[in-house]
């Protein structure tokens, strides 16, 4: 019987989409086993994406809560996109998953269709389909509800023709034009894209070819002098708190520490470093000029990646970095395809494996094995770790607020981790951190933030309650009366948290809430602390 020659032709396609449409089912299911039926992602902050497009629909308050106007989003863009959904289908907490499921279908065809320009066999790109797949961890990104498989898609699509552009004489108008809309919605939806508009826009003033080099950086920073002027107009500043208060840990640890934070952030990423290697040293393995397309990708894959690096965070649950593991996979597919011709994989044959191994192979086969195993080891990871990261959120942020939306709704609570709460819940919420309050971030930034700034900012917000890690800024006179600790933590900022009353009056109300609410707890939340005494 014949097989269908349009399925021949994309079966890699089709064999990559089974296996990510099959891990992701895979993954679904275990979440809902352990959270009791509930589908939770795997970290707080897409509720806070979820909050702000709920009020943006249905108060037009772009903001956290729905009683003010926050800057408390690192990607506007994807508050946008999640606010058109809610349109469409109505408020629905599924819906970043839906998104996500097609975005990461959307990016391996991606990379299959940029992998069709290179002249590999079937069996290779479906070895780099796979690769991408699980390598870059999509099932594990696809639970977050985040904007990284979408930034991952629209960097890839930016690199590609970027390249291409670049190692051509003369560009057509319409690849110019294509570029400078990438260009727009890959700096809108992550702010750490400008590592690789940057590298771009440098080798375009390389070539002397200074209107694109100017129109993409203008292009780039289009969408955040946009973001920053409404911002500025509502009394916050020029970016999102979630930038500036994490760039501002990053400054308050000192200039010594600045110089040597690109290598201890690679020591960390050992998956960044095989691909960097890989990247540069592959090149010898063929025969090409320095603004040969594959080069040109490379040099935008090296260059952002240690601009990352040094500039930006790595790990949170795979996330940072993700696009970099994305275009550093496809930088070494397009460069590795001599290497594994002349290494000639496939004739390899179990029975006569040892007569067939000569010194080269065995050179090329171990450079394999330490190319893939950090790869594999964060791949594997994640997919163990993603139905575990969903319970910590479905036991702590979902449980707390469950807990507000129940016994403090429209009152003013203090909370460290802000998303679920202000999702489920309708408080007033003042962010300790302040990533969703404007004087506690503008604490941050001056380098003022104490017990004493937290202290003032509670009573004059009326704080009535706080739940709180103890990890400091925490003033003495606010009496915790219980702990909830979560087991297995992966994935939230600390397995215990507090609940304090910070008015004095509320501490009998809060501890009869407490109570209360204990029986109707997750039976994995391990409960301590005053009101357990009292049952």
């Amino acid at each position: 019987m014949k097989v269908d020659e349009m399925e021949v032709k994309h079966l890699p396609a089709i064999v990559a989409l089974s296996c990510l449409l099959l891990s992701l089912f895979v993954l679904f299911v275990a979440i809902l086993a352990m959270n009791s039926g509930h589908m939770i992602y795997t970290i707080d902050d897409i509720y806070v994406h979820l909050a702000i497009s709920r009020n943006l629909n249905e108060f037009s308050v772009f903001g956290v809560t729905r009683y003010e106007f926050s800057s408390s989003s690192s990607s506007p863009f994807w508050n946008l996109i999640i606010s058109a959904g809610f349109l469409l289908v109505g408020v629905n907490d599924m819906l970043p998953l839906a998104l996500n499921v097609i975005l990461a279908s959307v990016a391996v065809v991606t990379v299959y269709a940029l992998l069709k320009d290179i002249d590999a066999s079937p069996r290779y790109i479906t070895g780099v389909l796979l690769s991408f797949v699980f390598f870059t961890s999509l099932p594990g990104l696809v639970f977050t509800g985040m904007e990284h498989i979408l930034h991952i898609v629209l960097s890839l699509i930016f690199v590609a023709l970027s390249s291409r552009i670049l190692s051509s004489e003369e560009s057509t108008g319409r690849e110019s034009l294509l570029l400078l809309v990438v260009t727009l919605f890959v700096s809108a939806i992550r702010f750490e894209s400008i590592f690789l508009v940057m590298p771009v826009a440098f080798l375009f003033l390389m070539k002397r070819n200074w209107s694109h080099a100017l129109t993409v950086l203008g292009m780039a920073a289009f969408p955040w002098i946009a973001y920053g002027i409404v911002s500025v107009q509502n009394g916050w500043f020029f970016l999102p708190n979630s930038l500036i208060v994490k760039g501002i840990d990053v400054i308050n640890l000192g200039i010594g520490w600045f110089l040597v934070r690109g290598i201890v952030n690679l020591a960390v990423s050992p998956h960044l470093l095989v691909l960097l290697v890989a990247s540069v040293k592959l090149p010898r393995f063929q025969d090409q000029g320095f603004w040969h397309i594959a080069n040109v990708t490379k040099l935008i894959f090296v260059s952002s990646c240690l601009m990352h690096l040094e500039l930006g965070r790595v790990g949170w649950f795979f996330r940072y970095e993700a696009y970099l593991v994305a275009l550093g996979i496809f930088t070494v597919a397009v460069q590795s395809r001599r290497f594994f011709s002349e290494l000639n994989l496939a004739s390899l044959r179990i029975p006569t494996i040892q007569t067939s191994l000569n010194k080269n192979r065995l050179y090329g086969l171990g450079l394999i094995v330490l190319f893939i195993a950090p790869l594999a080891a964060r791949g594997a990871l994640c997919i163990y770790w993603t139905p575990i990261a969903s319970n910590n959120i479905y036991n702590q942020h979902y449980q707390m607020a469950l807990f507000l939306d129940r016994y403090y709704t429209g009152e003013t609570v203090m909370l460290n981790d802000i998303g679920y709460a202000n999702y489920l819940s309708d408080i007033v919420c003042i962010d300790k951190w302040g990533i969703g309050t404007l004087d506690v971030g503008q604490s941050f930034l001056e380098g003022s933030i104490s017990v004493d700034t937290i202290r003032i900012t509670a009573a004059y917000h009326s704080v009535k309650i706080a739940i709180l890690y103890l990890d400091g800024l925490v003033p003495e006179e606010w009496e915790v009366v219980g702990y909830w600790t979560i087991r297995n933590n992966v994935v939230a900022y600390n397995s215990t948290v507090a609940f304090l009353a910070v008015m004095p009056s509320e501490r009998d109300r809060l501890i009869d809430s407490l109570i209360q609410f204990s029986s109707g707890l997750s039976e994995d939340v391990i409960e301590s602390g005053l009101y357990t005494t009292l049952v």
